[in-house]
């Protein structure tokens, strides 16, 4: 494909990769050993919620460094704050002292700096590769996203098993520090910035302004809101669900969660081949539709097969839904707003913390098959009624 030989784009791509493997590592291997320490699904969910929260808070302000500031810089210092952390937590597990706390604070840390990350490489990877191929430039950071969501586990799960958290830890350090290394090589002058601005709050104004006039915009953002509430914390109850009821060990609950990942790859694929712009709004809708069947389907499973294939199938629902997330945003914004607007999608994706909180409170008090399987029907309902009100997002793209 001519984005992948354009060196800035393959960089970009390859820090995303990087960036996605040690993410869904960590992600397994916390999940694990907060169970394994504290046996509560709650504090399991908690974990994600902690990284889920600065999204919520502080998204739409990303979207403002990604307007304002040199996203080469940001990206690399972003890069690096999160070298120091894993390190610093390997340290810690390596001396025998870390705690559930650590990790929680860690977590809620790494969501403050990856509240920039998502804006600001999005929007240089739709700059870099225009509107015609925005599209398949999505798709391919999601394949190469999804493919970190099987490599990833896998290693972390087989890493918990043999070396522990240190060795967890210490393989995340030295991806970011890679990825850090992968930025330095990027030729693309950032433009200069203005040196006055207008104020940050009016800024946010005048992004939620020119939101309120975009009714495909908003419906846009409601379903990245479902998804992030009602269907991507169940992948917080997989390790749970692994370990309590299918009764597996470490390895082979990160070969499990992979499952996801196997999916998501070759959804990917798919759609970066195959998917024409005018197929964006409906595999958005859809995609998100089938991953909340298939959480139903895991959730009521008792069998490995049946639940492997589940996620295999969930993966390219989300693929669907991940690859033209960030698309439809970038392509029905203005170009003055692209940024702001990829900000705001940040802060709807941090609309997941209420989805967690919802979730492992449930799963404590129900169990977190029978959570899965309310949470499931929750998302079922809120976006038929979300395909009622926004009939366009059912709809062709219009060319732009």
């Amino acid at each position: 494909m001519t984005l992948v030989r354009d060196g800035d784009f393959r960089n970009l791509w390859i820090v995303g990769a990087i960036g996605g493997v040690s993410r869904w590592l960590e992600m397994l291997v916390i999940g694990i050993y907060v169970f394994d320490q504290t046996g509560s699904p709650f504090l399991v969910a908690s974990m994600l919620l902690l990284r889920m929260l600065p999204m919520g808070l502080f998204g739409a302000f990303g979207g403002i460094v990604a307007e304002r500031f040199d996203r080469r810089r940001v990206l690399i210092a972003v890069m690096v704050t999160m070298t120091l952390l894993a390190g610093g937590q390997a340290a810690l597990a390596a001396a025998g002292m870390l705690e559930v706390w650590h990790v929680g604070v860690g977590a809620f840390i790494a969501g403050l700096v990856w509240v920039t990350d998502f804006p600001v490489r999005r929007t240089l990877m739709g700059e870099i590769a225009g509107a015609e191929r925005t599209g398949a430039a999505m798709s391919l950071d999601i394949m190469s996203s999804s493919g970190t969501r099987m490599l990833g586990p896998v290693l972390g799960g087989a890493l918990y098993a043999d070396v522990g958290m240190f060795g967890a830890f210490a393989l995340t350090a030295i991806g970011y520090a890679c990825a850090v290394a992968m930025l330095l090589r990027l030729r693309r002058p950032e433009r200069a910035q203005p040196s006055v601005h207008e104020g940050t709050i009016a800024t946010l104004r005048a992004g939620f302004a020119e939101l309120r006039g975009n009714r495909t915009l908003v419906g846009i953002f409601v379903v990245t809101i479902i998804f992030n509430i009602w269907a991507f914390p169940f992948t917080s109850m997989i390790p749970v669900i692994g370990k309590d009821v299918l009764l597996l060990e470490p390895d082979a609950v990160g070969l499990l969660a992979s499952a996801e990942g196997v999916g998501a790859f070759l959804g990917a694929v798919g759609l970066a081949v195959l998917a024409a712009a005018a197929w964006y709004r409906r595999l958005y809708f859809y995609g998100v539709a089938l991953y909340l069947a298939i959480v139903l389907v895991f959730a009521l499973s008792e069998t490995v097969w049946l639940s492997f294939l589940s996620l295999v199938i969930g993966g390219l629902a989300s693929a669907a839904f991940a690859s033209m997330q960030s698309a439809l945003v970038l392509l029905n914004a203005s170009d003055a707003s692209k940024g702001r607007m990829m900000g705001v999608l940040s802060m709807c994706i941090g609309t997941g913390l209420i989805g967690f909180l919802h979730l492992g409170l449930m799963a404590d008090w129900l169990g977190a098959s029978t959570a899965c399987v309310v949470i499931a029907l929750e998302g079922l309902v809120a976006l038929a009624i979300s395909g009622w009100l926004w009939p366009e997002l059912l709809r062709a793209q219009p060319r732009s």
